[in-house]
């Protein structure tokens, strides 16, 4: 059965608090993790370095950090699901199907990270007509009698290159594709692959950084963005171009 907008929308509130609030809790043991890959940097350093194009530092966090959450998540969300079409982490629960996807970017190239975070055609199920078709379903059907959402989130980590300095880890709930008559094309911008190859697009959540539906009923500022840690000396608007996002952890 389909849920109502507001229904939705109010689920993917209830699991992006329920992930949210995983993550405080953890917080200290997941920087931990995230930060393990220093102690044994001079092994892995210049073979890393190798694979980067002229020029340019990538964030030697990509892949490592997929095995921490991968690992932190296994006690909390416990039925991963083996779908090739997905997230780095796809979860099925009771009333949904979660994707999680892990992001890191370099605290020195904005541009992968404030106000906005870039999305694959297969991590989300929000469309563009013409523009952007996305590969995940606004629903999993498992029967003819049951259907499960499918909800769509991001964790992105900001760090120093090489650096144990985590700078910022924000939270983002992406809309489902049935509340485009909400959110519309005003949070979509082209991604890095251009409007023409159509694989991936940035979703500008600080254009529209509040689940709609619920602040509306609710008339309270109810958020999709948040930063479950900042770093002292670091200026949450130049994380996300907005000044009053949540910031839960500053140390």
């Amino acid at each position: 059965m389909l849920l109502s907008d507001f229904e939705l929308e109010k689920r993917e509130r209830q699991y992006y608090e329920a992930i949210l609030l995983y993550l405080k809790q953890g917080l200290k043991t997941l920087i931990e993790g995230l930060n393990s890959r220093i102690s044994i940097k001079e092994d892995w350093y210049d073979n890393f370095i190798k694979t980067a194009r002229r020029g340019y530092k990538a964030s030697d966090l990509d892949t490592g950090a997929e095995r921490i959450f991968h690992h932190f998540f296994a006690y909390f969300l416990r039925f991963p699901n083996s779908s090739p079409i997905g997230s780095d982490l796809m979860f099925e629960l009771p009333d949904a199907f979660i994707h999680i996807e892990i992001k890191t970017a370099l605290l020195s190239n904005p541009s992968d990270y404030k106000g906005k975070i870039n999305i694959g055609i297969n991590q989300t199920s929000y469309a563009v007509n013409k523009v952007f078709i996305p590969n995940l379903p606004k629903y999993y059907h498992l029967s003819s009698r049951m259907e499960k959402p499918c909800l769509t989130y991001i964790i992105q980590i900001i760090h120093e290159h090489a650096q144990p300095n985590i700078k910022a880890l924000k939270l983002v709930g992406i809309p489902n594709g049935q509340l485009y008559q909400y959110y519309g094309k005003g949070i979509f911008q082209s991604g890095k692959g251009g409007y023409n190859k159509g694989k991936d697009f940035r979703y500008n959540y600080s254009i529209e950084p509040y689940f709609k539906l619920l602040s509306k009923r609710y008339n309270e500022k109810i958020f999709r963005a948040e930063l479950v840690y900042l770093a002292q000396g670091i200026n949450r608007k130049d994380i996300t171009n907005l000044s009053d996002i949540p910031v839960h952890f500053q140390f």
